[in-house]
């Protein structure tokens, strides 16, 4: 058998909800990773989200992550504008009519994506996070969309995760929410010497507001960006 490099014998966690394809993608670069999930989500308000769009007509759906897009229930005859990819694909296979994805796959981005749409502007439906900041909204109504932004699901604490992510001593760490860089700090880990792996601008900031390094963060919002960026990172 051939001698581990150190990149291979680096303890990985992966702390967002689902692991998804991101352990399969680091595995066929040679990297372990263990999943140790920090949170989980709870769908809120469905009949509220239901009334919305019973009431109004709109241009578009705006979804920033596949948790917006398991709490619509059914799938009203819109546009679909979604934050990346991996968020797109999903949106597909549930039946949306997915028509924009921003080259630069964040909020950001998205808004730029609307920016080009601006003398079209109309009534914009965005599910969101319970603790989703203000941005996506208030630069779309900045564009003249009129936004509709329904608190769709909350992230709550999953404490058998975060025993499982504080004992683990992990040398690094990849996180795809704000929610889970709020419970790692929560559950008590020592991050400072762990390379810390962003999905994108918001997570960074997370990261950066509990004092802590992004070591590299994904070029693009998705399961494949978060890979790539850990990828090249501990191969160099």
């Amino acid at each position: 058998m051939g001698k581990e490099t150190p990149s291979q014998s680096l303890r990985i966690a992966i702390t967002r909800e689902h692991a998804g394809e991101l352990p399969a993608l680091l595995a066929a670069a040679g990297l372990a990773s263990t999943h140790c999930p920090l949170l989980r989500t709870e769908l809120v308000n469905s009949s509220a989200l239901a009334d919305l769009v019973a009431r109004h007509e709109y241009a578009w759906i705006v979804f920033t992550s596949g948790r917006a897009v398991a709490a619509m229930k059914i799938t009203p005859v819109a546009a679909v504008a979604c934050v990346g990819d991996s968020t797109a694909q999903l949106a597909r296979d549930a039946g949306f009519d997915v028509q924009l994805v921003p080259q630069r796959q964040h909020v950001k981005g998205l808004i730029e994506a609307f920016a080009k749409l601006a003398s079209q502007a109309g009534r914009v439906l965005y599910p969101r996070s319970e603790i989703a900041p203000s941005t996506l909204k208030e630069g779309l109504q900045a564009l003249g969309f009129v936004v509709d932004d329904p608190v769709a699901y909350r992230n709550v604490p999953d404490e058998t995760g975060m025993k499982a992510f504080a004992a683990g001593q992990f040398d690094a760490a990849a996180f795809a929410s704000p929610s889970a860089v709020k419970y790692a700090v929560a559950a008590g880990a020592d991050m400072k010497p762990m390379k810390l792996f962003s999905i994108g601008p918001s997570t960074s900031a997370a990261i950066r507001d509990a004092g802590l390094e992004v070591c590299a963060e994904a070029l693009e919002h998705s399961e494949a960006g978060l890979a790539r960026a850990i990828i090249e990172n501990l191969h160099g």
